[in-house]
């Protein structure tokens, strides 16, 4: 997908009301001065997370694919159901996991990118699940950031390996750039260090740390 949808997408998962666990990994990686390497490290493997990262984009673009322009079947395709590896329910590939701003964020980025989309390929699945949105949401959970990335590259019939390269190239510019900015703020404006936290009731009694034990425990 070499048009302009592309940029289009990366601007619209720029947006401050986007800002997730990747960017926050981000921040905390550098804000005692590491470099930009670390902020990208930690925030990958968040944007690689089964649930709502790139492997979900990939599964989200393989069930689109195909896929009849019927409500019907959108929601059978993307109802919600434990993930099959981390056990986690009310998964969806390409669905939930995102807070009330966030959905708000998105479904208003996927309405701004519609236009572009169609000039380019025509009514789709993007334009499609905007019509019919309260129903598929209903059983799928509210869009996220690879449900939308995937709808955009299932209209350009792009491929599972642009698209993951599209999304991750995107949310690891806003997490580097959200790192270079703690960086340079420094820990005197890290949140932990300036606001003042009281903890309440009494500490749990002393434990001895028994080296021996603990590696024989773990296999060591």
């Amino acid at each position: 997908m070499n048009c302009a949808c592309r940029f289009e997408l990366a601007r619209e998962l720029a947006h401050e009301g986007l800002h997730d666990e990747g960017v926050e990994a981000a921040r905390n990686a550098c804000v005692a001065g590491a470099p930009l390497a670390s902020a990208a490290i930690t925030a990958s493997a968040w944007y690689d997370n089964p649930l709502t990262g790139a492997p979900a984009l990939r599964e989200c673009l393989r069930r689109l694919n195909g896929l009849p322009h019927s409500p019907a079947a959108f929601s059978a395709a993307f109802v919600a159901s434990t993930h099959p590896d981390t056990s986690d329910p009310g998964w969806s590939p390409g669905f939930g996991f995102v807070t009330e701003l966030q959905e708000v964020t998105l479904l208003a980025a996927a309405e701004r990118l519609r236009a572009c989309v169609e000039a380019c390929t025509g009514p789709g699945l993007l334009g499609f699940f905007l019509a019919h949105a309260p129903g598929i949401t209903a059983t799928s959970g509210p869009l996220n950031a690879a449900g939308l990335t995937a709808l955009v590259f299932a209209d350009h019939a792009g491929s599972s390996d642009a698209a993951e390269r599209a999304f991750l190239l995107a949310r690891l510019d806003v997490a580097l750039a959200e790192a270079a900015r703690a960086r340079a703020a420094g820990l005197a404006k890290f949140p932990f260090f300036s606001n003042e936290y009281i903890f309440e009731g009494t500490s749990p009694p002393a434990r001895r740390f028994d080296l021996e034990t603990l590696m024989q425990r773990v296999g060591l």
